[in-house]
């Protein structure tokens, strides 16, 4: 599946959201939101959304004739994940430009990496490399402070200090 593809659903999911004359558009969070911080690096197959307002969101998936199956939405090669992480709304979003036109809401980096550690504590080396490299990249912009503080599972820890550490040339 191409990025451009999955982005392009993303920017029709959003203008229906804009048609139906909604002030905010869905969050890209999980692994999708991972695969546009590493600008496709990291391919993930399910674009997953979150938004407080489910029946919306998924009577917006019927009229674009995405097909449910359970909390996946199909249409062509597009899987569109209707995602009940309530407790990642409590953090911030960035927004990004795509195609020089379009902004999308992304799940703020801090919190998408708290959101993928438990894949790396759990054993997914892939994403831990991941979490790896986009500490380095995002460095600078990076508030340490903020992901300390939003911490729950402390496994966390050791692994931001080893990727932190990695960062700073240690």
């Amino acid at each position: 599946m191409s990025l451009d593809k999955q982005i392009k659903a993303i920017r029709e999911i959003y203008n229906q959201f804009d048609r139906a004359g909604e002030k905010h558009q869905p969050i890209i969070v999980g692994k999708f939101a991972l695969t546009v911080y590493t600008q496709g690096m990291y391919p993930a197959n399910i674009i997953s959304l979150l938004y407080p307002d489910v029946p919306l969101l998924e009577r917006i998936l019927a009229e674009l004739e995405y097909k449910r199956f359970g909390d996946i939405w199909i249409r062509n090669e597009i899987n569109v994940e209707v995602s009940k992480d309530f407790h990642l709304l409590t953090g911030s979003l960035n927004r990004i430009e795509v195609d020089r036109e379009q902004i999308i809401n992304v799940l703020s980096l801090e919190d998408l990496l708290l959101d993928m550690m438990i894949y790396c504590v759990e054993g997914d080396d892939l994403v831990c490399e991941m979490i790896r490299m986009m500490i380095k990249s995002y460095y600078s912009f990076i508030d340490f402070h903020y992901l300390y503080q939003r911490v729950k599972d402390k496994r966390f820890i050791p692994k931001i200090k080893e990727f932190k550490k990695s960062a700073e040339g240690g």
